[in-house]
């Protein structure tokens, strides 16, 4: 069975859980510390009552008193004041490793309690999540894809098996599931059923096929970005259901050529990307929006909100590129913005309903 875990985030500063367990691990310590003394007091106690005992002898008469073995007596009968000192040592040693006992357990038994809980705690957080992001495999690319989705304001489901990814997501405060992402209950497990994006990033161009087929057939209005090793198993992925296919290398290669052809376009696009002076940004028209029936004339977007239209996509996937002030916006309809920085937060204060979270080309949100 997969293992649902979760971690609420990461600062630098001890979490409530970490006192608890340094706090019960500083009290074992001090227990253990009061045991060894009581056994050489005992052990003393035993030497100068009981003439003629070794330092083992009493090391031996301190341990089968402590323990109610019920071994006999080292050199016969004690005498009385090795009597009375074996009854103080029964009371008092008896309680000392009864107290040390009892902190071993309650240390594993709180841990044990402590999984439990945490795993209905975050069954129960997934369970109320919708529209959020799967990220399948937490690597070198799934882990930064899910920094960056987090630093948007996204809700993250990361999915992996390995113990360091697993470690690494917790470090970055996200929720996850340990598991194959290869596994449908897995899947299901991350609210795969009501999630609006997944993210296919495992090792191998075989694995993204297998999870896209899974979370395809789970969700068949899933828009699920896949991972290409090989530039010739894009169409394998698209065929499989893949929305998207990202082959890092092409895309890198092709970053590169370009920076030798155009390094100016090169500088704006990625001026753009940081979104500190220029922001580009794309923004869903939804059926309340006071953008619908409207022209872009109409709109005088330059002049009011400093922003620029440079392309648009019609409901039924048509792309318009430039589109002409006489263009009339549509419920459904999706504009790509260019401007100042701030731009998404304007448009937002113009009304319009729904926005789509930042691609991989372009600016993150800024709140």
């Amino acid at each position: 069975m997969p293992k649902i875990l979760f971690h609420s985030g990461s600062d630098g500063k001890r979490t409530p859980s970490g006192q608890r367990k340094r706090l019960w691990l500083q009290r074992l310590i001090m227990l253990l510390i009061a045991l060894l003394i009581f056994l050489v007091v005992s052990t003393g106690g035993y030497m100068v009552i009981e003439k003629g005992y070794t330092l083992l002898d009493a090391v031996y008469m301190t341990v089968i008193t402590i323990t109610s073995v019920g071994y006999g007596e080292v050199n016969g009968p004690l005498s009385d004041g090795g009597r009375i000192w074996s009854i103080f040592v029964i009371i008092f040693g008896m309680a000392i490793v009864a107290m040390v006992v009892s902190g071993v357990v309650a240390v594993f038994v709180e841990a044990q309690i402590r999984e439990v809980f945490g795993r209905q705690q975050l069954q129960q957080k997934i369970a109320k999540l919708t529209g959020h992001v799967i990220v399948c495999g937490c690597g070198r690319v799934g882990g930064m894809v899910a920094d960056k989705l987090k630093q948007a304001g996204r809700d993250v489901v990361v999915v992996d098996q390995s113990a360091e990814a697993i470690a690494a997501a917790r470090q970055a405060g996200l929720l996850y599931v340990e598991g194959d992402a290869q596994e449908e209950d897995v899947l299901d497990l991350a609210g795969v059923g009501r999630a609006e994006s997944l993210v296919a990033a495992l090792t191998t161009d075989a694995e993204n096929v297998f999870v896209t087929l899974c979370a395809r057939a789970a969700n068949p209005g899933l828009r699920i970005i896949t991972r290409a090793q090989q530039s010739a198993s894009e169409s394998k992925l698209r065929r499989a259901g893949a929305s998207r296919v990202v082959c890092p290398q092409a895309i890198g290669a092709n970053r590169m050529a370009q920076v030798v052809l155009r390094p100016a376009v090169v500088d704006f696009t990625e001026m753009a990307q940081t979104g500190d002076e220029l922001a580009v940004d794309q923004i869903k028209i939804g059926p309340n929006s006071p953008l619908v029936d409207k022209t872009l004339r109409e709109l005088q977007l330059p002049n009011r909100f400093g922003v620029h239209v440079v392309a648009m996509q019609r409901e039924g996937g048509q792309r318009v590129y430039q589109p002409k002030p006489d263009v009339r916006l549509a419920v459904g309809d999706t504009i790509i913005l260019v401007g100042r920085a701030g731009t998404a937060k304007t448009m937002e204060e113009l009304g319009a309903e729904e926005q789509l979270p930042p691609t991989a080309t372009e600016s993150p949100r800024r709140s």
